[in-house]
């Protein structure tokens, strides 16, 4: 379930709840041959036996209102985010996957354990991961000749892992600031 429709069912369902109890007390003061008590229903009532479906008020309300579902419908059917990345399994009854943060993880510890990395920030995608070291040096040379042993590092660690459709590795060493 997203993040958004938690709080939106929260507010959805307080307001079908308070419409239900006004809807209740109104039956009542009816029931027992009273005015309306909460809600003046009987004006609403009034207005509506007398606007047909063919006003421009309606037709506006209307025009509002279906505008407000497809956008609402357009945001639900958006597929959502992909978080897990799959792994290879020999059977297909196992449904075995790790999730991006991680597979960031599990990247950024094979980076730092390159000797000559002090950190590594890294952003894992459905498709791409984008690893940026930063060398312990502060030799544009050094920082160059680390570029292959930490993509070699992180390539094999990628490989380890066994998922189904690896992201594609993208390194980028950096030296660091003074």
């Amino acid at each position: 379930m997203r993040l958004v429709n938690r709080p939106l069912a929260l507010i959805l369902a307080a307001a079908l709840a308070v419409a239900a109890v006004f809807v209740i007390i109104e039956v009542i003061a009816a029931a027992v041959h009273h005015s309306p008590v909460a809600l003046p229903w009987t004006t609403w009532y009034r207005w509506a036996s007398r606007t047909r479906w063919d006003q421009l008020v309606i037709q506006v309300w209307s025009a509002i209102l279906i505008a407000i579902g497809a956008v609402i419908l357009a945001i639900e059917l958006k597929p959502p985010r992909v978080t897990r990345l799959p792994l290879r399994s020999p059977h297909d009854a196992t449904d075995a996957a790790v999730t991006r943060r991680g597979l960031a993880k599990t990247l950024r510890a094979a980076a730092t354990g390159i000797d000559g990395i002090s950190a590594a920030a890294v952003t894992v995608g459905r498709r791409r991961a984008r690893v940026t070291a930063t060398a312990a040096a502060r030799g544009r040379t050094a920082a160059e000749a680390l570029r292959q042993p930490v993509t070699q590092a992180l390539q094999e660690r990628l490989d380890d892992m066994g998922l189904r459709h690896p992201p594609s590795l993208t390194v980028r060493v950096n030296t660091r600031s003074s």
